[in-house]
């Protein structure tokens, strides 16, 4: 006696579900990445911002310290203006008094 197998074929109607279904299923990954993606680029950013700004305060500050060290109280912090305590003026002028 021959065997009888049970073959199951897909037809066009389960292709179409299947079609659908893995459609769907991209649409709702393809949300859920960019969701994802779009958080960490936008913390990346972020981040970037924040050091490149922490970097530009440390610069600047220490191009104020640079000065007072050498007694070049013409000194600007961010554009504005700064005025150097008056106990560092007048150690300043006992510097160059003695110069």
């Amino acid at each position: 006696m021959a065997a009888v197998t049970d073959v199951s074929a897909i037809d066009s109607s389960d292709i179409t579900k299947i079609g659908i279904g893995v459609i769907v299923a991209l649409v709702v990954l393809g949300f859920l990445l960019s969701l994802v993606l779009t958080a960490i680029v936008a913390r990346v950013i972020i981040l970037v911002v924040v050091v490149g700004l922490g970097i530009f305060v440390w610069q600047q500050r220490t191009t104020i310290e640079d000065h007072v060290k050498k007694c070049d109280l013409n000194m600007t912090f961010f554009g504005v203006h700064v005025n150097a305590p008056d106990s560092v003026v007048q150690h300043c002028q006992t510097l160059h008094k003695k110069a």
